[in-house]
């Protein structure tokens, strides 16, 4: 008579345990979970780290080694190099250079030298023999010169300067723009980067909390297996209660290995955004209301205290977004070839200028020196109508840049009136995914106590805890979500900005 007395009160005090744990431990993870522990993922815990403080070392390793950015940085600094060169052909161009020839043959040019001096000089000797003065003129050989002296050496400078050259002005405007094009791709890629850090970090840290809850969730459903399974050794409850109770437990474990991959998963991605190895800790820290608060007040700061107007914002994005600007710096280039294009048909005039010393040794002499100075004029007159060809493509080209950066502006409009419901809308879960949390907490405490009263079966207070789990778990995933929405919108108005950067005025 003694034994259900105490069997009752045995099961009473395991029951009121197991749910005095699970409340406990999950809601304890409502409003700042804890930090994930070590075996789920490689993380960095810091005592009081925030969350900015976290992403401000993140965006710092990513801005300075990330491998895009490398790339974009090595494109301007090429366009920059191209400028140069273009700004340089007004400059007067001097060259040294020196020849030493040694020739053997090649063709001659032959004088009859002979052959028209010494007849005359026969026809005199007999006039001189008859007046009885005989005298001997010297016979003279025909003369042969070659063409190629051996050896001959040429020593001089050359000096070229262009006069009038319609072509240097629009090269170096074109080249300018493609620098200021390829410095927007940069600049837009780095407001890319932020934001995707950003996110990725965020969805790392709510991936790290729901980690924690299962964590709790699983200690309690262990707890209540354990009770259970001393309940049906003392005959106090049937099997089938037992069976349910690990069923729970294995479900726990199963969403907690998926839970723990995408850790992991995130966790690769932030470090390849920052060119880490996959496997380097991160910073943790947690999402809570208080960070919410503050990423809200920055926000509010930022707009000046206005509104969020979608007109407005599309036209901040406008002005602001460095795709925006590329395209703009291309339409410059393209009016640049076109300006380019045209000056083929215009004249050029050059100034030439030689000085150095010639012949077959090297000296200083009067006949070894020599001095040339000559202005060269060029204007086409013909080119089968390749000029005109390329004024058409030139033309034709920035037409169609033109059309795309309308299309380019229209894309970015919508994308901000997307990135501004989605913000709303998860601004607007943020209530509700906490008000449900709270229902949640209450049911499962009305459920745990009817539990202890034995008023409901096991399978009902399983699913009160299910309830319960995922409304802890849905916050988690609306903070995260409500942050990564903030980015979006400030990429999407071409504001990304570091977490404790000041606010743009």
């Amino acid at each position: 008579m003694t034994k259900a007395p105490s069997s009752q009160a045995r099961r009473c005090w395991l029951v009121v345990a197991v749910t005095t744990t699970l409340v406990a431990t999950v809601a304890a993870t409502a409003d700042a979970a804890p930090a994930p522990p070590t075996t789920t993922t490689a993380a960095t815990t810091t005592g009081s780290l925030m969350v900015e403080d976290g992403l401000q070392q993140l965006l710092d390793e990513a801005l300075q080694a990330n491998l895009e950015l490398r790339v974009s940085s090595l494109t301007v600094r090429q366009r920059l190099a191209a400028l140069d060169q273009a700004r340089a052909r007004y400059l007067p161009a001097i060259d040294f250079a020196a020849r030493y020839t040694v020739a053997d043959g090649g063709r001659t040019i032959d004088i009859p030298v002979g052959d028209l001096v010494n007849p005359v000089y026969e026809t005199l000797e007999q006039l001189l023999a008859a007046q009885g003065t005989p005298t001997a003129f010297p016979r003279v050989q025909n003369q042969s010169i070659d063409l190629l002296r051996s050896p001959e050496q040429e020593t001089k400078l050359v000096l070229a300067q262009p006069l009038y050259e319609p072509r240097l002005g629009p090269a170096v405007d074109a080249n300018r723009a493609q620098v200021a094009r390829a410095e927007a791709d940069l600049a837009a890629l780095r407001s890319l980067v932020i934001r995707d850090v950003q996110q990725a970090y965020y969805r790392w840290l709510a991936a790290q909390q729901a980690v924690t809850v299962l964590d709790a969730t699983l200690e309690a459903a262990q707890a209540n297996l354990a009770a259970n399974e001393s309940l049906y050794r003392n005959g106090r409850i049937t099997r089938d209660l037992v069976y349910r109770a690990e069923a729970d437990v294995l479900e726990i474990e199963q969403e907690r290995l998926g839970a723990a991959s995408r850790v992991r998963i995130a966790a690769s991605y932030v470090n390849l955004l920052r060119n880490s190895p996959l496997d380097r800790p991160l910073p943790a820290t947690t999402i809570d209301d208080a960070t919410i608060e503050r990423f809200r007040a920055n926000l509010l700061r930022t707009l000046s205290g206005r509104t969020l107007d979608v007109a407005r914002l599309q036209q901040m994005a406008d002005e602001r977004r460095q795709e925006l600007r590329s395209l703009d710096s291309a339409i410059e280039a393209g009016e640049a070839q076109k300006a380019l294009a045209r000056a083929a048909f215009k004249p050029t005039l050059a100034l030439g200028a030689e000085a150095g010393i010639q012949g077959t040794d090297y000296g200083l002499a009067a006949d070894d020196r020599y001095v040339l100075a000559s202005l060269v004029l060029r204007w086409n007159a013909f080119r089968g109508g390749a000029d005109r060809a390329a004024l058409d493509e030139a033309r034709a080209l920035t037409e169609q840049l033109r059309t795309t950066r309308e299309l380019a502006g229209q894309q970015v409009r919508l994308e901000v009136q997307q990135a501004l419901e989605r913000f709303e809308v998860a601004e607007a879960s943020l209530g509700t995914a906490v008000k449900r949390a709270q229902a949640a907490s209450g049911a499962f405490g009305i459920t745990s106590r009817k539990r202890d009263l034995g008023q409901i079966n096991q399978a009902e207070f399983i699913d009160a805890r299910r309830a319960y789990t995922d409304a802890q778990l849905n916050v988690t995933l609306v903070r995260a979500e409500y942050l990564a929405r903030l980015a979006e919108l400030e990429y999407a108005v071409g504001q990304p900005r570091r977490p404790l950067q000041e606010p743009l005025r």
